[in-house]
């Protein structure tokens, strides 16, 4: 009886996983190359963005909260991304000042960062719950996005050579040892999320 309940608690715990390998052997068969390396390949890299913002919502389940905002504010840290890259910032005078890759990566991480610190400020001190917190900052965060630049996205990210912004485009479709680069970020920010869960106090 308790090995049935066992092997039923652990089937239960790999239900999800269960489920993968099921749509995997589905496609397997009515796609002749679904599982060829660059399909393999070019699917991972689509589901990096979402592994990474998993990454992060792990740490916030574990702690018994929930963050509904993770989506928009992804969203609109891109928004911020390409405004910067492709207007600059606007100065006084009808100056602009427009940045390199790194700087635009520092400053977006900044932004995200700070709209994370308001929903932690609300919740932990003034006491609203975080499902309605974060749905609020969900809404206020693709609102933003929206009105950003008038619903339309930023297509070309390119940059320019003669302001020393080009480079970005790298990050979502370059190769390093023929795997995209967002491929290795999600696995250094999950080595780095083990760590931090297993090695460490906070964890």
């Amino acid at each position: 009886m308790n090995q049935k309940y066992l092997l039923y608690m652990y089937l239960l715990k790999a239900r999800t996983f269960i489920a993968l390998l099921i749509v995997i052997g589905f496609f397997s068969l009515m796609v002749p190359n679904f599982l060829t390396t660059s399909n393999l390949l070019i699917m991972t890299q689509h589901v990096a963005i979402t592994g990474l913002l998993a990454i992060g919502m792990t740490l916030v389940i574990l702690t018994g909260g929930i963050d509904l905002s993770v989506g928009a504010v992804a969203g609109i840290c891109g928004m911020v991304a390409g405004a910067l890259l492709t207007n600059g910032l606007p100065l006084w005078g009808g100056n602009v000042m427009f940045f390199n890759v790194p700087e635009v990566i520092l400053l977006v991480a900044l932004f995200g960062i700070a709209l994370g610190l308001i929903n932690g400020a609300v919740v932990t001190r003034l006491g609203v719950a975080p499902f309605i917190c974060t749905l609020g900052m969900m809404y206020v965060a693709r609102g933003s996005a929206l009105l950003f630049n008038d619903g339309s996205t930023y297509a070309n990210l390119v940059g320019m050579p003669e302001l020393g912004n080009t480079g970005f485009a790298l990050l979502g479709s370059g190769t390093v040892l023929g795997i995209y680069i967002p491929i290795w970020l999600m696995v250094g920010f999950l080595l780095l999320g083990l760590y931090l869960t297993r090695k460490t106090p906070l964890g």
